[in-house]
């Protein structure tokens, strides 16, 4: 529960207590006050009915004693009023003894009302006086319904006075009731905020001190409670300073052993300096006598250099002479390549026209063979005629429309063994003219396989001349490399030459500055040597620093 909640209860609990306490008098109240107001307007309601009873008791002795319609139409009057309000008395009454004598009322009433009216309507005078007479016994019993309301409401008005005391007696201990649970509330409430501000006070009074050996007890790292999430700071904090007071005093005594250390390596290198200044002077008259001997050097290499670039220009002209007789080869090489690709392509067209000239002589020999079935067919027919004829001559004149169909069917087999004739003779030439087709694409196809076998020759010498010039270009071209690299190797050679002549000389130039050089940081050495000391002297304080904490 966070900290603005637990205010805010603080607040909120002794206002809702305040306001439910307001709730029960308010309601209570207006209990008593609703109470009372139905108990008035019974007794009011009885007193009224009371007198309205006794004005119609007077209305009917009147219309008794003067028969007038006047008295008559205010009797009426009376009568209906009464039982009006008869009516409505009833259903405000509640108690048993009320309505057992509201219900004898009634009956009493709706029986003189009944009665009365009879005898108005008959103008019977005696007879109105004497209900006017029997009203008084009703007023009796009105009389006693009214004093056992007056007792109810009496005892009503005790009750009422009960409640108010209770009402009272009930504000006075809510209010102290209150009062005491908003106090103790309160006091909870503020307890589990100050008691762990308190021990968070005592714990940051020890860090200030510099003991970070303390110890923070009921730590709630989930909790979303403001006091609880600041004591889990507070304790990060004191971690992070822990660890951080360990590392700095860590640090320390590294930089103490570093400087000591650092002392030592000063005055080794005081030593070496003073070594390196004796022998920079002889390194000097050693270089001096190899820059000489590497500047003859360098000159070979010169003329060297030159007697490789002029073999490498040679070997380059020779490589660019078979590259050309390459290509010459590999074009010759892919012209007889296309060359033999079309008389294949001729050779695989004859051989389909010698397929295609075998399958036609097949058709001739098929159509030859059906114009042969037609010829028989056709004379079949022809027999098939001429019996049809000699039947229909039989027959007399009944069959001479057929024997005209018989003579029909004969001249139409006539003439299909004529056409078949035709197609027989024109099927032998189709077949001679075939077979000299034949002949002719046989004497090709032989051709095309001689011109195929001769350019597979052609081909073989091509393809051992291309491996042959190929071969010899392979060689030029790994001899002008070689040369290359060797032209390469020697430039680098000259070059790393020439780059240690120059290294020499920088170097005996440089030796004369080490040499001044270590004059100079002989002085250097000494002034760092003096800081060693000014950094010891600090460590020593910081480390007095770190002591006044306990970790």
């Amino acid at each position: 529960m966070s900290l603005r909640i637990r205010l805010n209860l603080l607040g909120l609990i002794p206002l809702v207590l305040a306001i439910i306490m307001v709730f029960f008098i308010t309601s209570q109240v207006m209990l008593i006050q609703s109470s009372s107001k139905d108990d008035v307007a019974i007794l009011l309601n009885v007193e009224k009915f009371r007198g309205d009873l006794t004005n119609t008791k007077q209305a009917l002795s009147n219309y008794a004693f003067n028969p007038s319609d006047a008295n008559m139409t205010e009797a009426k009057a009376s009568l209906t009023s009464v039982g009006k309000q008869l009516d409505g008395l009833g259903k405000q009454l509640t108690v048993a003894n009320q309505k057992e004598l509201y219900k004898k009322i009634s009956e009493k009433f709706n029986t003189l009302n009944t009665d009365a009216s009879q005898a108005l309507e008959a103008q019977n005078k005696p007879a109105v006086n004497r209900q006017a007479m029997r009203v008084s016994g009703i007023l009796n019993d009105v009389f006693l319904l009214n004093k056992e309301t007056t007792s109810w409401y009496n005892q009503n008005q005790e009750n009422t006075r009960n409640k108010i005391q209770f009402i009272v007696l009930c504000s006075i201990i809510g209010s102290i009731l209150l009062v005491v649970l908003s106090l103790v509330l309160s006091f909870i409430l503020s307890n589990r905020i100050v008691k762990p501000i308190n021990r968070m006070v005592r714990n940051a009074e020890h860090v200030a001190d510099g003991d970070l050996t303390v110890e923070i007890a009921d730590l709630k790292p989930q909790s979303k409670y403001e006091i609880d999430k600041l004591a889990n700071a507070f304790s990060i904090m004191l971690q992070n300073l822990k660890s951080t007071v360990q590392s700095v005093e860590k640090v320390g005594e590294d930089v103490n052993e570093f400087s000591i250390n650092l002392t030592k390596q000063m005055l080794n290198l005081t030593e070496s300096s003073n070594q390196v200044a004796a022998s920079t002077e002889e390194l000097a008259k050693g270089s001096q006598s190899i820059s000489n001997d590497i500047q003859s050097a360098a000159s070979s290499m010169a003329n060297m250099k030159d007697d490789f670039e002029k073999n490498v220009n040679d070997s380059k002209q020779s490589l660019e002479y078979s590259d050309e007789a390459l290509h010459s080869v590999e074009n010759g090489k892919q012209s007889l390549n296309n060359q033999q690709h079309l008389t294949e392509q001729m050779a695989n067209s004859t051989s389909k026209i010698s397929e295609a000239v075998k399958d036609f002589n097949q058709y001739t020999g098929q159509i030859e063979s059906a114009a042969l079935s037609v010829h028989q067919i056709a004379e079949q027919t022809n027999l098939l005629a001429l019996n049809a004829a000699i039947e229909a001559a039989r027959a007399g004149e009944a069959g001479k429309g057929f024997a005209v169909v018989a003579e029909e069917v004969r001249k139409l087999a006539e003439d299909s063994s004529r056409a078949t004739q035709q197609i027989t003779e024109m099927v032998k030439n189709i077949k001679n003219g075939i077979l000299s087709v034949a002949e002719a694409t046989n004497e090709g196809l032989g051709i095309s396989n001689q011109q195929v076998d001769s350019m597979k020759v052609t081909e073989q010498s091509f393809q051992t001349i291309s491996s042959a010039v190929s071969s010899i270009f392979s060689q030029l071209n790994g001899l002008v490399a070689q040369l290359e690299h060797s032209n390469v190797k020697s430039n680098e050679i000259l070059s790393v030459v020439e780059n240690i002549s120059a290294v020499t000389e920088e170097t005996a130039a440089g030796t004369e500055e080490i040499s001044a050089s270590t004059e100079e940081q002989m002085r250097s050495f000494a002034h760092l040597n003096d800081m060693v000391e000014t950094l010891q002297k600090m460590t020593k304080t910081m480390k007095q620093e770190l002591d006044r904490f306990s970790l």
